[in-house]
């Protein structure tokens, strides 16, 4: 856990009147990092609507999807979003707001308004939205790690079947004529 990133309860958010400040640096729990997470939140109270935004950096150490071997990535977020407060289903209550739920930028997240705004979680959601999806790294990837005594692909070596060795043949042959015509 990241000291001074307690959840805070909504009420006290919204007595304070002004957005609330965290700046921090730690290891978060659930996303291991080789360097610490530092960057700063603020989170303000609108009524129906919590703004919050931040930013956040670390660098992870990742494995590569087509080698295998571990390299470092840089993850940073600079976010901004706002959080509804009420129930998920209240369209029409932000419609008053002047809100557009089906945006692309609208409100995907509700909160209890008697529930609490947990800063930890929202920057591991923020950094975690930052993972690739293909862990890649880089142009200079060996690929796929080969065996010393791994047998050489089928198209290289003779066919099993004899009967596919003309197609073989074909295939390993493509800028000569077929002798096979078409009367």
């Amino acid at each position: 856990m990241i000291p001074g990133l307690e959840p805070v309860p909504l009420r006290e958010l919204q007595a304070l009147g002004s957005a609330r400040d965290w700046v921090f640096v730690g290891q978060l729990d659930e996303l291991p990092s080789l360097t610490p997470v530092r960057g700063s939140i603020q989170a303000e109270h609108r009524g129906n609507i919590l703004e919050v935004s931040g930013s956040a950096q670390t660098i992870v150490c990742l494995c590569c999807d087509r080698c295998l071997n571990q390299f470092n990535r840089k993850l940073s977020t600079d976010a901004n979003e706002l959080i509804w407060l009420g129930d998920s289903e209240a369209a029409e209550a932000m419609a008053e707001e002047g809100l557009d739920v089906s945006a692309i930028n609208g409100l995907v997240e509700c909160l209890d308004p008697r529930g609490s705004f947990e800063p930890e979680r929202w920057v591991f959601e923020q950094l975690s939205l930052q993972m690739p999806a293909v862990n890649f790294c880089g142009d200079g990837c060996p690929g796929m790690p080969q065996l010393a005594n791994q047998e050489q692909p089928a198209s290289q070596t003779q066919a099993a079947d004899p009967r596919w060795e003309a197609l073989l043949n074909l295939r390993l042959d493509p800028g000569e004529e077929s002798e096979v015509g078409c009367d």
